[in-house]
């Protein structure tokens, strides 16, 4: 069983690509969909002047949110051993809060989330 550390890190390094790569392919069909919009806004404004007819007011969508950093679980633990009181807060540093609680839950053995409402932190216990 001595490969039990390394297999678990293993598995919470795969968790974390895991969801990197979802939240790429989230931003991916988000920037799609937004594309296909403003296609379909531009096909609706030379239907309006061809016609002779005004277009209907539509709601805009906001633009997509730019994607957190996604450290795996080495990178991360680099990151919090440098930062004062070995913890970091989330969002403050720009990561990305879904791939840090996958990594938290996967080992709550070295990493503890916290902080309150939206600026959650996560702390190296070790």
């Amino acid at each position: 069983m001595s490969n039990n550390p390394s297999s678990i890190e293993r598995i919470a390094d795969l968790k974390a690509q895991i969801a990197a790569l979802e939240k790429n392919a989230i931003n991916e069909l988000t920037e799609k969909r937004t594309a296909l919009s403003r296609e379909l806004a531009a096909v609706d404004a030379e239907i309006a002047r061809l016609t002779g007819k005004p277009l209907e007011a539509k709601a805009r969508a906001s633009a997509p949110k730019a994607p957190g950093k996604a450290p795996s679980l080495q990178e991360l633990k680099a990151i919090i051993a440098a930062e004062p009181e070995r913890t970091l807060n989330i969002r403050k540093n720009g990561y990305d809060l879904r791939n840090i609680k996958v990594l938290a839950k996967a080992n709550p053995h070295l990493l503890s989330l916290g902080g309150k409402g939206a600026w959650p932190t996560v702390t190296l216990l070790k």
